[in-house]
C-alpha cells in the first residue's frame, strides 16, 4: 500500500452538491424525515473512570502482527483493501481467531480521519459497503470491521454470548491499533459508526476505547438479555425457540443465566461513556431491538443528542440517505473542534 508522507491535518472537504438524478430519493426520504423528532444534549454528563480490571479484561495481548493486506477496488474518491491478522487474545480461547476488515482509504490529501464501522446482525456488508464508499468519498477514512452472526445457539452453553461480545469488543481495538500506525490517518480524530449490532459494539468501543472519541449509534438497544428475550424479530427469536427447546429451559431460567454471565453489555458500561461523544438514531417501532430497550439505552448514557424516526427497525433503512448526510455533518462538527 503507497502511503505518501504526512502533512498537516486540513479541513474536510464540503459537502458535494446533490445531482439532479438524486433529488426524487433525497426528497422521498426527507418526507419520510418529516416525522423525526430530534433531543439535543441537555446537560453534559461526566464519564465515570474505567475501572482497572475492566480496561484490563479489554486489553489486547500485543498489537496487530503478521498483516496482510490485499488491494481490491479503486476510484476517484477511495481505495478499497483487505485487511487481516491473527486476534491477540489472552486468557481465552477465540472462536474467530482472525480480524478481518474492509479498509475504504479515502484519496483526500493529508491526514484525514477514520471511523470504525461495525455492521449490522447478518449478511455480506453491501448496505455498509455503500455508506463506507459515501464517507472515504467525503474525506473520511473508513475501517468495515468483519464478524459472524452473533446468535444463540442450540450446541452451545449461555455462557459463549459473553464469550462472542468480548472478543468482539478486542476486534475492534486491534483495528484501532492498526489505524493509529497509517501515515494517512490522524489519530486524534478517529470515530465509529454502527447500525443494529454495530451500534451496540459502537457503545462498548465508546465505552473501553478512548481513542476512539465520536459516535455514531443507529438502532441500538440495552441490556442484551432484554434484547435476547423480548425481540419478535425471527433473526433472533427463531434461535431463542430452538435454544430453549433444545435445552429443555425455560424463558425465566434463559434470562437469569444471560443476566447472570453477561458483563459486555451497552447498558452495564454506559457510565463511562460521555453523552457529548454520541449521536443516537432510534426507531420508535423498533420491534428487533425493541423501542423501549434503545430508549432504556439512551437514558442510562445520559440523553445524549439523538434523532427519532417514525419508523421500525428495517424500515428505517429508507431514511439512509438522510441518515448518512446526518451522520457526516456530526462527525465534521465534532473532527473541526
Amino acid at each position: 500500500m503507497t502511503r505518501p508522507a504526512p502533512t498537516r491535518p486540513r479541513s474536510l472537504p464540503r459537502l458535494r452538491d446533490l445531482s439532479r438524478r438524486r433529488q426524487p430519493a433525497v426528497a422521498a426520504v426527507c418526507c419520510l424525515a418529516a416525522g423525526c423528532a430530534y433531543a439535543p444534549l441537555r446537560a453534559e454528563r461526566p464519564a465515570v473512570p474505567l475501572p482497572a480490571e475492566v480496561a484490563a479484561y479489554y486489553a489486547s495481548a500485543h498489537p496487530p502482527r503478521d498483516v496482510t493486506v490485499a488491494s481490491g477496488a479503486a476510484r476517484p474518491g477511495w481505495r478499497e483493501f483487505t485487511v487481516q491478522f491473527p486476534l491477540a487474545a489472552e486468557g481465552f480461547e477465540p472462536t474467530e481467531p482472525t480480524v478481518e476488515f474492509e479498509w475504504f482509504e479515502s484519496t483526500h490529501p493529508g491526514r484525514q480521519p477514520a471511523l470504525v464501522f461495525s455492521p449490522i446482525l447478518g449478511g455480506d456488508y453491501p448496505l455498509e459497503r455503500g455508506v463506507a464508499r459515501f464517507f472515504a468519498n467525503h474525506g473520511l477514512h473508513v475501517a468495515l470491521v468483519h464478524r459472524r452472526t452473533l446468535k444463540i445457539s442450540p450446541e452451545h452453553p449461555v455462557e459463549r454470548v459473553e464469550l462472542l461480545l468480548r472478543q468482539s469488543v478486542l476486534r475492534v481495538r486491534q483495528v484501532v491499533d492498526w489505524l493509529v500506525a497509517q501515515e494517512r490517518v490522524d489519530p486524534d480524530r478517529l470515530g465509529s459508526f454502527g447500525i443494529s449490532m454495530g451500534g451496540i459494539a459502537g457503545i462498548l468501543t465508546a465505552a473501553v476505547e478512548p481513542r476512539v472519541r465520536v459516535h455514531v449509534v443507529a438502532l441500538a438497544g440495552g441490556g442484551i438479555p432484554d434484547i435476547l428475550v423480548t425481540s419478535r424479530d425471527s433473526l433472533l427469536s427463531r434461535p431463542r425457540t430452538k435454544y430453549l427447546a433444545a435445552n429443555g429451559m425455560d424463558l425465566a431460567t434463559f434470562e437469569r443465566r444471560l443476566r447472570e454471565t453477561i458483563r459486555t453489555d451497552p447498558v452495564l458500561l454506559a457510565r463511562y461513556v460521555r453523552p457529548g461523544q454520541l449521536l443516537m438514531v432510534i426507531a420508535m417501532t423498533d420491534r428487533t431491538v425493541g423501542a423501549a430497550n434503545a430508549l432504556r439505552l439512551w437514558r442510562a448514557l445520559g440523553r445524549p443528542e439523538a434523532v427519532f424516526l417514525p419508523t421500525g427497525h428495517y424500515t428505517s433503512y429508507l431514511t439512509l440517505p438522510f441518515l448518512k448526510y446526518q451522520s457526516l455533518r456530526w462527525f465534521r462538527r465534532r473532527f473541526a473542534g
